[in-house]
C-alpha cells in the first residue's frame, strides 16, 4: 500500500458544489481512471481519499491538494493521465508525489492559504479609493469580527482577524469589480472564512463593495511555520 498526494484544481461550475459533492466527483474520477485505490474496512467501506480542506460553495482553487491510498504504486504520470482523461470540465490533476505512508495528514499541516476576493463596486470607485480602504485595515492594531450564534449550537463569539492576516492586504479596481489578495492564516482557533472578511473590509473599513456580494478563488495553500510558506508536497 502507498501513498499518492495529488495537486488538483477545483474550477468553473465545480466551485459551486459543496465539499461533499465534490469529494464524490473526485471519487467517480478514481473509479472511472480504475486506479487501485483501497477501501477502509467495516461495515460501509469508502474509498481512503483526503483533501487538505473543506472549500465553501463558491470557491474555487487553483491548486488543492489530496491524499490517497492505492494498494500498488502506478508512475504519477501515469496517474494524472489516467485521471485527467475521465474528468469533467473544472477538474485537473497538476502534479504528484508518492509520500510516506505514515506522512501527516494534509489537514493537519496546510494552515496557510492566499486567496483572490472579487465583488462588484458599489457607486463610484478606483484603486486608489481600494488601496485606502486596505492600508487602513493593514494599519489597524486590532480588527474583530462578531460570529453570529446558531441556533441550538453554538454562542456568538468574537473573532480576532487580525489573528488570521499575517500579510498586509492589497487590491485594485478592474470594470466593474473590486479584487482584493488575502493570505488568511490558520491558529489554533481555526480562521476567519473569506466572506466574513469580506463582510469586515466593507462594514469597517469602507471598502466599496457588497458585502453580501463575493465570489473567492484561492490561488494557493502551504505549511506556514516561522513566517515562510512550504509546499504541501514537503510534508
Amino acid at each position: 500500500m502507498v501513498k499518492l498526494r495529488l495537486a488538483i484544481k477545483k474550477d468553473g461550475s465545480l466551485c459551486f458544489l459543496s465539499h461533499l459533492d465534490f469529494a464524490r466527483a473526485v471519487r467517480y474520477v478514481v473509479i472511472r481512471a480504475k486506479l487501485p485505490i483501497c477501501y477502509s474496512e467495516g461495515f460501509n467501506p469508502h474509498m481512503k481519499i483526503s483533501f487538505a480542506s473543506a472549500l465553501g460553495v463558491g470557491v474555487a482553487a487553483e491548486r488543492e491538494y489530496m491524499d490517497m491510498e492505492l494498494a500498488e504504486e502506478i508512475p504519477v504520470q501515469e496517474v494524472m493521465e489516467r485521471m485527467n482523461a475521465v474528468s469533467p470540465q473544472g477538474f485537473a490533476v497538476l502534479d504528484g508525489q508518492y509520500v510516506d505512508i505514515k506522512a501527516a495528514k494534509l489537514m493537519a499541516m496546510a494552515n496557510y492559504a492566499v486567496y483572490i476576493l472579487m465583488g462588484p463596486v458599489t457607486g463610484i470607485a478606483t484603486t486608489d479609493t481600494v488601496c485606502q480602504a486596505l492600508e487602513a485595515f493593514n494599519q489597524a492594531p486590532d480588527v474583530t469580527y462578531e460570529k453570529a450564534a446558531v441556533r441550538g449550537k453554538h454562542k456568538a463569539r468574537l473573532i480576532q482577524v487580525k489573528d488570521h492576516i499575517v500579510e498586509p492586504l492589497t487590491g485594485y479596481v478592474q470594470g466593474a469589480d473590486v479584487y482584493v489578495t488575502a493570505g488568511i492564516f490558520q491558529t489554533a482557533d481555526g480562521a476567519i472564512k473569506p466572506s466574513q472578511l469580506w463582510e469586515v473590509l466593507g462594514s469597517q473599513f469602507q471598502l466599496p463593495v457588497h458585502t453580501d456580494m463575493m465570489l473567492a478563488r484561492r490561488k494557493a495553500i502551504y505549511r506556514r511555520q516561522d513566517g515562510v510558506n512550504h509546499s504541501l508536497f514537503e510534508g
